[in-house]
């Protein structure tokens, strides 16, 4: 599990509202921010930027462990008007709402990644993320409900790995990862964290099975519902698919596994966590040429005025 956390600052944490939108800029249309491939601290590279961005980006483009950078791409202007970053190993192309290409598409091609052959245990893989701090969740004792709606569709997913291919190490998923996370500065635990993965995509998986287990490389707890919470039909059979949820059932069920597994230990109060960051995007374990197509990302929360 890359480590978002730990590369991204703490998000503020702003006044409630009684139903507000967490998501900024759901369309994509301002860029990005490019960070350096290089696993560990935020290293910003540069940015993604073209004709008609209409701000400054908040969100972050993640390229951990890649062995080819897309900072420095240029921005190719397609016929449908989207706007395309290219190399040998990702792309990403961003569409105006409503249209065709609406409204992100990552794709990743890690052939080049795998330089040796297949990827063994213990190497790390590429990951194809962005991400942005969530910046004003009310806490979870507030929190009313959370409402997470995305549409996407899987337009390309071909497994490559060949002789060697194994499941157990060999995979290309598609995960939305939100941190819940000890925001309380007066807290013991402040700052302390566990994944919530909301899993749209697993090659070896019709519908994501659950999963709960401590990430490898900082020991914070991973939580993934079934998939089947957020929708019973699959990417995997290429037609576009709603997710949507109230999160906030599902997080409670997340802090009581985390609590029963010894983690988040200094602190079991609700108010003293929010949501830090969102990510979206690939991570590819197995030699893969996948594509996904994203649209009308939305994280509603609702509290108590």
């Amino acid at each position: 599990m890359v480590s978002l956390v730990l590369a991204l600052m703490l998000p503020s944490r702003g006044a409630n509202a009684a139903d507000r939108e967490l998501i900024r800029d759901p369309h994509f249309g301002r860029g990005f921010e490019v960070q350096d491939p290089t696993p560990g601290e935020r290293v910003l590279v540069g940015r993604l930027r073209w004709e008609g961005c209409e701000g400054l980006p908040v969100w972050n483009l993640a390229q951990w462990s890649s062995r080819y950078s897309i900072q420095g791409a240029v921005g190719e202007r397609l016929p449908s008007g989207a706007i395309r970053f290219a190399n040998e190993a990702k792309s990403v192309t961003v569409g105006s709402p409503g249209t065709e290409e609406a409204d992100l598409s990552l794709a990743v091609d890690s052939r080049p990644e795998y330089p040796d052959g297949p990827r063994k245990q213990g190497q790390d893989w590429p990951h194809l993320l962005v991400s942005q701090p969530l910046e004003g969740s009310p806490n979870l004792a507030e929190m009313q409900a959370l409402r997470f709606h995305l549409q996407a569709r899987l337009k390309r997913s071909e497994n490559l790995t060949g002789e060697g291919y194994s499941p157990g190490i060999h995979a290309a998923q598609f995960i939305t990862t939100i941190t819940v996370q000890n925001l309380n500065r007066e807290s013991a635990g402040y700052g302390d964290f566990i994944w919530l993965n909301l899993v749209q995509y697993d090659d070896r998986q019709r519908i994501p099975e659950p999963f709960i287990a401590p990430d490898q490389a900082h020991q914070k707890l991973i939580y993934a519902p079934p998939g089947e919470l957020l929708s019973r039909p699959s990417l995997h059979d290429g037609e576009w698919v709603t997710f949507e949820a109230d999160l906030v059932p599902i997080i409670r069920d997340a802090l009581q596994a985390a609590w029963e597994r010894g983690f988040l230990n200094d602190s079991r109060d609700p108010a003293d966590y929010r949501l830090g960051i969102i990510s979206m995007g690939w991570e590819v374990p197995g030699t893969f040429a996948v594509e996904v197509q994203v649209r009308n990302l939305s994280l509603r929360a609702s509290s108590a005025p």
